[in-house]
């Protein structure tokens, strides 16, 4: 599966590692940023309640508060009761967004979500993400040590 669903943000899914992989294609302002939760939830649903995604935004120029805010509200909530739980989310983000991400804003979401046993975490490297999802599939109810 590889679906482009606008000129911003193509999804598609990898058997093997069995990952849900979001792409932003190029920078895009605010608003544009926030990925088809509708999409996103159906394509997890279409592979087995697939709830190990890797979210790539390393094409964005600035870092935007909003995605923080889409995760707060729309994910938590609605991603853990469709797919069940836990849900393990790797954002890779570039290296010149680590001290936006690394605030007590984004501190605050992590220790929210995993009350729900949803669990968001920023990377700047995308092989690490990928090792910490394969990580997280073998612990099945909390994510493993960064």
């Amino acid at each position: 599966m590889n679906d482009v669903f606008s000129d911003v943000f193509a999804l598609s899914y990898e058997a093997a590692p069995n990952l849900l992989v979001g792409r932003w294609l190029h920078d895009v302002a605010d608003r544009s940023l926030l990925p088809p939760q509708e999409e996103l939830l159906s394509a997890a649903l279409q592979h087995n309640r697939c709830r190990f995604w890797l979210l790539d935004m390393c094409r964005q120029k600035e870092y935007s508060p909003l995605l923080l805010e889409w995760m707060s509200k729309l994910l938590a909530q609605q991603v853990v009761s469709v797919l069940g739980s836990p849900v393990f989310v790797a954002c890779v983000a570039d290296e010149s967004h680590r001290d936006e991400i690394e605030s007590i804003g984004t501190d605050t979401l992590l220790r929210q979500q995993a009350a729900h046993e949803f669990y968001p975490y920023f990377f700047h490297d995308e092989a690490a993400a990928r090792q910490w999802l394969a990580d997280s599939q073998d612990h099945e109810h909390r994510p493993p040590r960064r």
